[in-house]
């Protein structure tokens, strides 16, 4: 009985939700994302650096332009290219009581834009409706990066947005993503070579507008200290980057220690070297999907999970990355495709992905090994799904079930 309770009671809020009128979706919209905007700004302009991962983006971006000091220096610290300092140098410039707040806005701006942007991809007569909901499971996953200041936000929607120029062959926009999404976190190399190989007509504009951010370093005033700093970024990607020490990273590696299994940098290696190449090999496969709009959401979430599964470097905040495709899923699934019981397994991971804002005993006994093993178990799902499917049906983001289908649902 508390069951049915339950499936009735979850049945009615999404098809409340889907009834809405848009002015009234469109509404909450607003003043959810305007209450999180103040409520962001005001925290950190009260504490700018409590709690915040700025500190070495504004120690790079000062170094930067004095010239006189290395940006990487210490065996951690800044770990980006030195794109990454420029792109911060307004924020650095500005008092910190301001600076610091705007900064965060400019990470929630790019988050939102890239939402409404894939909301209106995949549900145009839906679009305020999945933009609403997806913001509200995505937040879990999103809160402590937001306030930390960290580039997972803006990652998280310029991935998000590429998906949309690629769907729509937009090629150049997409490069463009890439390049920024490059200049902020190395990691982004892996969509930037995943999308080359699967799509050759993004290969020149790849090639033009990596040119294009690699060479804005050279407006530095001192060319030999901008090649210098290419040379430590190099040393410091190969070396201490790559090889974190530790246990404080949450892919499955992180979870395999946990579980009292380590593993050896060469093993480590060895497994994401594999992992890589059975995800292009999967990709492949997902380029055989006919509709464009799921074939290229497919494969970028694949190169998403990859990232969580497989940098050296993922901390439990990096999942918002993750965390804005499994809220598109679930938003859609509920309110498009009225799949109430799927809607509910991505609202469950989603609310996993979140797991350290629920403080004890919820984040001690699952941090660092849950995110990563529902991440395992969402790319062995959709990967069986893609290999299996040989008509070249759409394997997430299908189309709506006729009407009768939903009947015993």
């Amino acid at each position: 009985m508390k069951i049915s309770l339950i499936s009735f009671w979850w049945r009615t809020a999404w098809t409340f939700l889907a009834a809405l009128p848009e002015p009234q979706v469109r509404w909450a919209t607003r003043v959810l994302w305007g209450f999180l905007a103040v409520l962001l700004f005001t925290i950190v302009a009260v504490d700018p650096m409590g709690r915040s991962a700025t500190r070495e983006y504004r120690n790079a971006s000062t170094r930067w332009w004095q010239g006189t000091e290395s940006l990487y220096k210490g065996k951690n610290k800044f770990l980006y290219l030195p794109q990454a300092a420029i792109i911060y140098t307004p924020f650095n410039l500005l008092p910190r009581r301001l600076g610091e707040p705007l900064w965060r806005m400019a990470c929630l701006a790019t988050l939102a834009a890239s939402l409404w942007a894939a909301a209106r991809l995949i549900a145009p007569k839906k679009a305020q409706a999945v933009f609403l909901v997806t913001t509200l499971l995505m937040l879990p996953s999103s809160l402590a990066s937001a306030r930390n200041g960290q580039v997972n936000l803006p990652l998280a929607g310029l991935y998000l947005l590429t998906a949309v120029m690629l769907a729509r062959n937009r090629w150049h926009p997409a490069a463009i993503l890439l390049a920024l999404a490059l200049a902020l976190k190395p990691i982004s190399i892996v969509p930037i070579l995943l999308c080359g190989v699967l799509y050759p007509r993004l290969l020149l504009p790849l090639a033009l507008w990596l040119s294009v951010m690699l060479g804005s370093a050279f407006l530095h005033p001192d060319p030999q200290f901008v090649l210098g700093q290419y040379e430590a970024f190099f040393q410091k990607l190969t070396n201490s980057a790559a090889k974190p020490t530790g246990h404080s990273w949450c892919d499955f590696s992180g979870m395999l220690k946990t579980f009292g299994l380590p593993l050896s940098d060469t093993v480590s290696f060895l497994i994401r070297t594999g992992a890589a190449a059975l995800t292009l090999g999967v990709c492949l496969f997902a380029k055989r999907i006919r509709d464009p709009t799921s074939q290229v959401l497919t494969i970028m979430l694949f190169a998403v999970s990859y990232l969580m599964l497989f940098n050296p470097r993922t901390e439990t905040n990096s999942y918002i990355i993750l965390g804005v495709w499994i809220g598109l899923l679930g938003a859609y699934e509920g309110l498009v495709r009225k799949n109430f019981k799927t809607a509910a397994l991505w609202v469950i991971f989603a609310l996993i992905l979140g797991t350290e804002n629920y403080g004890w005993p919820i984040f001690p006994l699952t941090n660092l090994w849950l995110k990563a093993l529902v991440t395992l178990a969402l790319a062995v799902w959709l990967s069986w799904r893609v290999i299996r499917t040989s008509g070249g049906e759409a394997v997430i983001f299908l189309p709506p079930s006729p009407p009768e289908s939903n009947s015993g649902r």
